[in-house]
């Protein structure tokens, strides 16, 4: 993982973001130290719609840090046609070296258990635009 821009950064994240809530079916929850909350805004008119997903993640105490993750979905017509992804992910505060860390040291305990879970995780941006994700609650893990 070279930086918070990279391919390999999204799919650490959203492996983990699969992993610790199954679902989407938490709005807050806490992983290895962090505390993630997750928000989804949508608009659907006649012409287009749009989804976008933030997830915030906020560790606390020495070093510190809150990262700010975006995803973005457009569609268009009737068919509701994917015309448009964009993500991205800033840090809010604290160094992004030890962002970037903490996620390495994530994606080391997940290399194994991805791969005997092979096929449970989606990590299509397009087949996650055809998914209905349940209405949130505000229950921690």
């Amino acid at each position: 993982m070279k930086n918070l821009g990279h391919p390999s950064f999204f799919h650490v994240f959203d492996l983990l973001l699969g992993n610790t809530n199954p679902g989407l079916k938490l709005t807050s929850w806490t992983h290895d130290g962090v505390s993630w909350e997750r928000e989804r805004h949508s608009f659907s008119g006649s012409k287009h719609g749009l989804t976008i997903e933030i997830v915030t993640l906020t560790r606390t105490g020495k070093h510190g840090w809150s990262i700010m993750v975006v995803k973005e979905y457009w569609w268009a017509g009737k068919e509701s046609k994917p015309i448009k992804s964009l993500r991205w992910a800033k840090p809010v505060s604290g160094q992004r070296n030890d962002i970037l860390h903490w996620f390495r040291l994530q994606e080391t305990t997940l290399s194994p258990r991805t791969e005997a879970r092979s096929g449970q995780i989606s990590l299509n941006p397009e087949a996650a635009n055809a998914v209905q994700l349940p209405a949130d609650s505000n229950t921690d893990a």
